[in-house]
């Protein structure tokens, strides 16, 4: 027999021989830390230590107030621009994570405890991250803006009268046929942004802020945050639908009192979302 014929063919695996050699494959579900499951009951739980975080940090609501302050302000200066106004409102729940930072940073102060200031060691503790973070969501809130302008200001110009005030296109929204189907858009448009907003913003600043005072992970990078409340959101999606339900009525409440009660709820939902933050992510 010839040379070629007494070779033995060489068999290529696409699989080592031993399984102990294979690479965990790295994804977000494995990357990061573990996610706990939580019930809708937890979300009482995250309230109830808000509110007493808040009755023990009173100096938590100069954040609530100057963030009142400047709501009544920017409504005031769009109350003849009701589409922008319209916007206006929604935005604070788009950006409402990045206002909170300061309200996060005191929970830490609290739960380190250490004597707390106003909550603004967060400039330097987070650097710049914080504010990619505010341009990211300010993005969401710009297309939003610009959802309602196109759908509002310029599809329905005439029947929903936007040259008036804010108040006179809420009732043509509620009274007549274009109205009612801009309405709709609205509140759909409001749904998809909201959801987005949310879900990248669930815990991310609370868990920067936890990352930077830990030796333990100081390389850790916003991409990583936004990680963990994409892998939170994606484990406890029904309770943390209703979590977001719940911020939006007590929002809606504010709105109802011209943000007077912004005042307290808003450092209140703050110190509730760092403790939701260590309910739902296990850390050392």
């Amino acid at each position: 027999m010839s040379k070629e014929k007494d070779e033995i063919p060489v068999v290529r695996r696409a699989y080592p021989e031993d399984l102990g050699e294979l690479a965990e494959e790295h994804t977000p579900e494995t990357e990061g830390p573990a996610i706990r499951t939580v019930e809708p009951d937890h979300l009482g739980t995250w309230l109830g230590k808000g509110w007493r975080d808040l009755w023990n940090t009173p100096v938590a609501l100069i954040h609530g107030l100057v963030i009142a302050i400047a709501g009544l302000v920017v409504l005031g200066l769009s109350w003849n621009q009701p589409w922008m106004a319209f916007s206006f409102l929604a935005g604070f729940l788009f950006l409402g994570p990045v206002f909170a930072v300061g309200v996060n940073y005191l929970a830490l102060e609290r739960e380190q405890g250490r004597s707390t200031g106003v909550g603004l060691g967060w400039v330097t503790h987070l650097g710049g991250s914080v504010w990619v973070f505010a341009l990211l969501l300010a993005l969401i809130f710009v297309i939003w803006s610009s959802f309602v302008w196109m759908w509002i200001g310029v599809l329905n110009i005439g029947a929903l009268g936007v040259t008036g005030q804010l108040h006179h296109m809420v009732a043509a929204m509620l009274t007549t046929g274009s109205g009612i189907i801009s309405l709709i858009g609205v509140i759909v448009a409001a749904i998809v942004f909201g959801l987005l907003a949310f879900v990248l913003s669930l815990v991310t600043l609370p868990a920067m802020i936890d990352y930077r005072a830990r030796e333990e992970t100081p390389q850790a990078t916003l991409f990583d945050a936004i990680g963990v409340s994409l892998k939170a959101f994606n484990h406890n999606r029904g309770t943390l639908i209703l979590w977001g339900l719940i911020i939006t009525a007590l929002f809606v409440v504010s709105v109802a009192t011209a943000l007077l009660a912004l005042i307290v709820i808003f450092p209140w939902l703050g110190f509730a979302m760092w403790h939701g933050y260590r309910d739902l992510v296990e850390t050392p």
